[in-house]
């Protein structure tokens, strides 16, 4: 979750005080990466998950042992995030390496102290009650949800049990942005389902549809895909349509004069708006509203080394976490936002299932209806409506075009999972729901697998389970 600056009490009226922080980053542009890891204890018997001491302990020994602030605390205990380095596309090696690494040396240090990575992108048999019984010791993590608002239980949910990879654009253009910004929310219901990989339960029960996709659609306005995704003429029109959310997006907590961070009773909201008539629409009011926005595609602050906020990224969050799903969210995205041919070819594919961002409407209901299949799939993952056709077509024609992509920046190792996964069908979290029918396998296996098995990223779960998936056939 996106940190603020508290004290930032520049006055911030209207979209004209925060535009020129949204112009895009020329030939600059670069991206990054961010994972968020669960951690638990598999010496006892009902794995509890990481706790705040335990937390606190591994963080401040990261730190001190790794220098640099890429470890970063997420709300609740069980949840670690690292950060990537930010380069051009062209050093995406380079950033999957560091992704990489930053990975191997907190898991190894996590492992020294008794706790194991869950092999899911979740802890599966940890209720969101759980988990919020362990908010970390961070002023803005406790006034959202120690204890959440009796209003905001939804969001509570999704913050404690989701977890996310995440990859950033310091976009380089407003139009730049707009045109990935779209493409990523056609592909959503696709890259929801291809880098799934759940278990086939939540919050300890079975689920039959994408848990993710679940708990992101109780974020209601803060959450999903914006209408003016759709409705947008130009990058410049679409960012004015997200400063005007920004500035009308209820706020439960704000900055006071003095930059000291106050909740708000339950059943009360405040705005930007609002904040106005106590002088307190401040800039880092307004980028607390902005950070407490969470679409599938998020635009997000970028600040320098003071603090300050100078431009903004858009972050794509749609990607699952498990042995690949960094490497393949980050080459998907950033082929997108720099390869133009590949951009044109899966704007091309995209068109032929009936997404097309000139018919309005049309697209905007086929993106619904996507979403909807992709959410409520019934455990039948690719084998479901996309746009006006099937995913399980799409997948193999976009296999076909990313493969290409690959060669051409010799990528080809990394997208060799999702290129096995758009072929064959066998997600992740479809492997998964094969192999492990009852909550008791899932805890079987968490307890029970090797991490050694993360150190390789070009594999997915039907590479490594390839024997067991041979003899349940």
């Amino acid at each position: 979750m996106s940190q603020v600056n508290a004290a930032d009490f520049r006055i911030i009226s209207s979209a004209d005080d925060v535009i020129e922080n949204y112009a895009g980053a020329g030939q600059d542009a670069k991206m990054g990466v961010e994972v968020e890891l669960a951690f638990f204890d598999p010496a006892v018997p009902d794995l509890p998950s990481m706790n705040v001491a335990q937390n606190e302990a591994l963080s401040a020994e990261g730190t001190a042992r790794y220098k640099g602030d890429w470890i970063r605390i997420e709300p609740t205990a069980e949840t670690m995030e690292i950060n990537s380095a930010a380069c051009t596309f062209d050093k995406l090696p380079k950033i999957l390496a560091d992704t990489q690494d930053k990975i191997g040396k907190l898991t190894a240090l996590a492992a020294e102290m008794g706790l194991k990575r869950s092999f899911f992108s979740d802890l599966p048999d940890k209720t969101h009650l759980e988990l919020l019984q362990n908010v970390v010791n961070v002023d803005r993590y406790e006034a959202f949800f120690k204890p959440p608002r009796e209003d905001m239980m939804d969001i509570a949910a999704y913050f404690s049990v989701c977890k996310s990879n995440q990859v950033s654009v310091s976009y380089r253009d407003p139009d730049h942005m707009l045109g990935n910004v779209r493409r990523l929310y056609a592909l959503a219901p696709f890259l929801f389902m291809m880098s799934d990989n759940t278990s086939g339960f939540a919050e300890g029960q079975p689920v039959t549809y994408h848990h993710g996709m679940h708990y992101r659609r109780h974020l209601h306005g803060r959450g999903g895909c914006p209408c003016y995704v759709f409705s947008a003429q130009s990058g410049e029109e679409y960012l004015d349509a997200h400063i005007h959310h920004v500035m009308n997006n209820p706020l439960y907590v704000y900055y006071d004069e003095a930059g000291i961070l106050h909740r708000i009773p339950s059943g009360v909201w405040m705005t930007m708006n609002t904040l106005k008539e106590q002088g307190l629409n401040t800039a880092s009011n307004f980028h607390l509203s902005e950070s407490i926005l969470w679409p599938d595609v998020k635009l997000a602050a970028l600040k320098n080394k003071d603090e300050q906020v100078v431009a903004h990224r858009y972050e794509a969050r749609m990607f699952g976490v498990g042995l690949h799903q960094h490497n393949s969210a980050a080459l998907i995205v950033g082929a997108l936002a720099f390869d133009e041919d590949f951009a044109a070819k899966i704007d091309e594919l995209l068109a032929s299932f009936g997404f097309d961002f000139a018919k309005e409407e049309e697209t905007r209901l086929l993106v619904r209806e996507s979403y909807m299949a992709a959410y409520q799939h019934n455990n039948q993952y690719f084998e479901i409506a996309y746009g006006n056709g099937r995913m399980s077509d799409f997948a193999q024609r976009f296999a076909d075009i990313l493969e290409g992509a690959a060669d051409k920046h010799d990528f080809s190792e990394m997208a060799a999972p999702i290129l096995k996964i758009c072929r064959s069908g066998m997600t992740d979290a479809k492997v998964n729901h094969l192999l492990l029918p009852t909550l008791q396998d899932v805890r079987d296996l968490q307890k029970s697998y090797d991490p050694a098995l993360f150190e390789n990223p070009y594999k997915c779960n039907a590479d490594i389970f390839a024997d067991r998936l041979k003899n349940a056939a």
